[in-house]
C-alpha cells in the first residue's frame, strides 16, 4: 500500500490488479472489489498532482457504484 501523505482521512491505498483496497486515518481498511486498475492510476496521478485524496475518493468512489467491504481485524 502507498502511505498518502496530507490527507485528513485516508492513511493509504493499494490495488493488487482488481481489489482497491483503503486505509483510513484510525486503521480501519476496506476493499473494493472489481476496481478497474486504470481508475487507480487516475487516482493516483492525481494525488502526485498535489489533488485532494479525500476529494477524488468521494467523487468517483464513495458516490459510485463501488462497494467497500471493511476487513474484520484480530
Amino acid at each position: 500500500m502507498k502511505e498518502i501523505e496530507g490527507s485528513s482521512n485516508i492513511e493509504a491505498i493499494g490495488h493488487d490488479g482488481d481489489t482497491l483496497s483503503i486505509r483510513f486515518k484510525g486503521g480501519a481498511v476496506y476493499d473494493y472489489m472489481n476496481f478497474p486498475a486504470d481508475m487507480h492510476t487516475k487516482w493516483m496521478e492525481h494525488i502526485d498532482a498535489g489533488g485532494s485524496a479525500g476529494g477524488w475518493f468521494h467523487k468517483h468512489i464513495k458516490l459510485s457504484d463501488y462497494v467497500g467491504k471493511k476487513r474484520e481485524t484480530k
